[in-house]
């Protein structure tokens, strides 16, 4: 690799680094003090991939399913954690997204980022389907603990996981969580 290459690598790795910042929207609107970023975020749906994708059947591509969930947010490092409540149609957020996106996959001189998060943004594929419902399964793990740490009261989380995991072993895990959440936890 040539120092051009390595200047640019290390603009998208600076870029992508924002993330570590990035404060998740979410959890400041409802008050949590001191919120994961948007890397914690990511993080924890990178492990739920890796060790989840193996309980899945049908089998999935497990490497796909990790390079998904690494960029599932990625845009966030440009564009900010959009949420519903900022006033912005899901058209517009996709499309300040999606140029991010090709932005960032221009420097790596491939189309794969982009690529791999229209397949996750469509629910295109079982991997994508998988990588999405572990976003979900994430978000409401980290909702308990919030819960648990905080008081706060964030059952329509709860609500969430009731309604939108449909997986055998998301709502395996799901089951345990709302055990611990019965008995306080």
């Amino acid at each position: 690799m040539d120092q051009n290459r390595a200047a640019e690598l290390l603009g998208f790795l600076r870029i992508a680094g924002q993330l570590k910042q990035t404060a998740r929207a979410g959890w400041v609107l409802r008050g949590i003090a001191d919120p994961e970023s948007v890397a914690d975020h990511t993080f924890r749906v990178c492990l739920l991939a890796l060790v989840l994708s193996r309980e899945v059947e049908p089998a999935l591509d497990r490497e796909r399913c990790l390079a998904m969930a690494l960029v599932h947010d990625l845009a966030e490092s440009v564009v900010g954690d959009i949420t519903p409540y900022d006033g912005i149609p899901v058209e517009e957020k996709h499309r300040r997204e999606r140029e991010a996106l090709r932005e960032l996959g221009g420097v790596l001189g491939d189309g794969e980022v982009l690529a791999l998060w229209e397949e996750y943004q469509a629910a295109a594929t079982p991997e994508a389907r998988f990588v999405k419902e572990m976003d979900k399964l994430e978000t409401v793990l980290q909702a308990a603990e919030y819960q648990a740490r905080t008081g706060v009261e964030l059952g329509e989380f709860r609500a969430m996981g009731e309604e939108r995991l449909a997986l055998p072993v998301s709502r395996t895990l799901f089951a345990a969580l709302r055990a611990e959440w019965a008995q306080g936890s």
